[in-house]
């Protein structure tokens, strides 16, 4: 794909077709990671961070379903505290 640099405001952009934003899953607003290397401009959409972390997990064989719902206590949490 071609295009041009236009002018926005007092900065400069330009448009991503809609084809080109499908292939990479960025929508309006999307937060997004600019770079620069070898004299090109690396574009990609900022992760969520820790979205859908348990069935990456779980899927990974890192843990299991009980894993995750580990509780932690101590000595005062089991005999002082009052619930």
């Amino acid at each position: 794909m071609k295009t041009k640099l236009r002018k926005i405001g007092n900065s400069s952009g330009i448009i991503l077709s809609k084809r080109i934003l499908e292939q990479l899953d960025i929508e309006e607003n999307d937060e997004l990671k600019l770079a620069v290397k070898d004299g090109k401009i690396l574009i990609e959409k900022v992760s969520e961070g820790r979205a859908n972390w348990k069935e990456q997990f779980l899927q990974a064989g890192s843990v299991t379903d009980h894993d995750l719902e580990m509780t932690f206590s101590n000595q005062f949490d089991e005999e002082e505290w009052t619930w």
